[in-house]
């Protein structure tokens, strides 16, 4: 289990820095914020495979939201 269970997330900062996500997008982001926070580095894999695969998204999708995502 993580050291920190549960993730601060405050909707008017998210919103604020996102809107110009695609709900595809957004969905990746969350999932991926998540997943930096359970790591204990608190951060991503220099691994574009694993991270297409930890967004849920296709390698296609992946590269084609990369540079927006991160």
């Amino acid at each position: 289990m993580a050291d920190f269970p549960a993730m601060p997330f405050w909707t008017d900062a998210y919103l604020a820095d996102t809107r110009h996500l695609s709900a595809a997008e957004h969905g990746a982001y969350v999932l991926l914020m998540i997943e930096a926070w359970r790591r204990p580095t608190c951060s991503l894999p220099d691994d574009d495979r694993l991270l297409a695969r930890l967004s849920c998204m296709t390698p296609e999708e992946w590269e084609a939201s990369r540079e927006t995502v991160l």
